[in-house]
């Protein structure tokens, strides 16, 4: 009995020290966290792979050379197409600076109670300054990138983290199904079954949601970009899969595709019709989202209901910041599992009689 008490409490330190060493060490298990994220999503698609008869290695080269193949194709593509709306934006800023002077300069004529002159000459330093932004800083994505870091270091460690993400994703996924069946063996008998039946729930929840939601902002990505495209809205290459992308933390997609992409447009053809385009651009994509695609995409398969979510996204934010609100639902969605398995076994117990 005393040793299963120690056991107990050398286990409960252990895994303190554990927890203490993850956040310790947490930049350097980044790019190790975005592998095993990505092995976690492609694992169902090499199962099917093997079940057509390809060994667990091919399949795992396949997917993964197919993967890398084309986010390569996806930037060889688009960067030169984004760089010339980025330079497109740069030409055209200071003329932008310039609208909008010319819209708050009724404005400032008529504030009364604060000095309009020092008003206005605040607004003219910012907006001489802005203007004055050169191209190359809204450069191609590459030399933003690359003028961001300081020094040989840097350099380095980026590489090396960009090689390490593939390196460790081929492992993990090829042993995907050796370490699940290894952490099993860990669990002791009597707790086996009850345990590993919980895990697949929260699995199944988990990894459908996860899936679904990234199904359902790719789509959107490409809904939003074609939309703002035909509106002839400035940086519609960027603004739309920006607003698809963030629609994975609810409601923030919608907040930081339409404001950008309104600004823009009315900078750009100062017209009510044209930003009318682009209301009825993110009001369909909005309702296609809801009523078609995370419907058939994603079903019900997070059981938690529209206020949960808003509440679980505030609570996470607000504990854990930014990595806390993209987390925040698939843990509302863990708990709400355990929630369902304590009701059923408190049902079963003599408590419930």
């Amino acid at each position: 009995m005393k040793e299963d008490k120690r056991f107990r409490y050398f286990l409960f330190a252990a895994l303190a020290v554990s927890l203490v060493a993850l956040y310790l060490a947490r930049n350097v298990l980044t790019p190790f966290a975005i592998a095993f994220a990505l092995a976690y999503l492609l694992d169902p698609l090499a199962d099917k792979l093997e079940r057509w008869k390809l060994s667990r290695t091919l399949s795992v080269s396949t997917i993964i050379a197919s993967f890398f193949l084309l986010v390569v194709i996806a930037l060889i593509v688009l960067i030169p197409l984004l760089r010339i709306q980025v330079e497109h934006l740069a030409a055209n800023l200071p003329d932008y600076m310039g609208k909008i002077m010319a819209w708050l300069q009724p404005i400032l004529d008529q504030i009364s109670l604060i000095e309009p002159a020092k008003i206005k000459t605040h607004l003219k330093e910012i907006f001489e300054k802005l203007g004055t932004v050169p191209l190359t800083a809204l450069g191609s994505a590459t030399e933003m990138l690359w003028s961001s870091l300081s020094g040989l270091m840097g350099i380095i460690l980026m590489l090396v983290n960009i090689l390490i993400i593939p390196v460790a994703m081929f492992y993990l996924l090829r042993d995907f199904d050796g370490i699940n069946r290894k952490l099993v063996q860990l669990i002791p008998p009597k707790y086996r079954r009850e345990t590993v039946g919980i895990v697949k729930e929260i699995d199944e929840v988990l990894s459908g949601f996860v899936r679904g939601q990234l199904m359902v902002a790719t789509l959107m990505s490409g809904l939003y970009t074609l939309g703002l495209f035909l509106c002839d809205t400035p940086m519609s290459l960027f603004i739309g899969p920006l607003a698809g992308y963030a629609n994975l933390v609810p409601y923030l997609g919608l907040i930081c595709g339409f404001v950008p992409a309104a600004i823009l447009t009315l900078l750009q053809h100062h017209d009510v019709m044209s930003l009318l385009g682009v209301v009825i651009v993110f009001g369909l994509v909005q309702m296609l989202e809801g009523m078609v695609i995370t419907p058939r995409v994603v079903g019900d398969k997070i059981g938690l209901h529209p206020v949960v979510i808003m509440l679980a996204v505030l609570v996470g934010g607000e504990l854990f910041g930014f990595v806390g609100v993209l987390l925040g639902v698939p843990a509302a969605a863990v708990l709400n599992v355990l929630r369902r398995r304590t009701i059923k076994e408190y049902k079963k117990s003599t408590l419930f009689r």
